[in-house]
């Protein structure tokens, strides 16, 4: 009995659909700047600090990295805000195979966005996240749908994932 509990556990990993990489998560980092602007209406300069980002901030997609007849590597991207009393984190990308509908396959993945209390650095506007995947493509898909959403679990007002991003990619035409 030992044996085959092993056995169909390492069964189970073999037979995988899909790998993913790891997430990588990179802070969205800012400096000050001294802004000067003179008010129309009295012709007084005004001197203020405002904070600028160094680092770019990346639109939350999904591309397409490379494939073949079997296997399709794509990544997914996003960004998060952080900042004053309140820390936002991404904790993991969630995998969920959707419904397949004759020849189309819907894959759902959810980042999950943890807010913990405590002050954020001055210096950090947020965070950057990619992750890549890797999919093996079944025998009968021609068009996986891939849509990104993201989640807040332990948000105060019990918000529903929402739609961040998706991408199309037709299996249709020859490699």
């Amino acid at each position: 009995m030992k044996h085959f509990l092993i056995f169909t556990s390492l069964f189970a990993l073999i037979s995988c659909k899909t790998s993913s990489q790891k997430l990588k998560v990179t802070a969205i980092y800012t400096e000050p700047k001294r802004v000067t602007k003179e008010v129309s209406t009295t012709g007084k300069t005004h001197t203020y600090t405002t904070r600028m980002a160094v680092m770019e901030r990346f639109d939350p997609k999904v591309f397409m990295l490379s494939r073949n007849a079997e296997i399709l590597q794509f990544r997914i991207q996003g960004n998060i805000s952080s900042g004053g009393h309140t820390i936002h984190q991404v904790r993991k990308i969630r995998f969920e195979k959707g419904t397949q509908n004759g020849n189309i396959i819907t894959l759902k993945y959810y980042v999950e966005i943890k807010k913990i209390p405590g002050k954020e650095s001055a210096n950090v506007q947020g965070y950057n996240y990619t992750n890549d995947e890797t999919y093996k493509i079944p025998n009968d898909v021609k068009i996986i749908r891939v849509e990104l959403y993201e989640d807040r679990i332990n948000d105060d007002l019990g918000s529903n994932p929402k739609l961040i991003a998706q991408q199309t990619f037709n299996f249709f035409a020859k490699i």
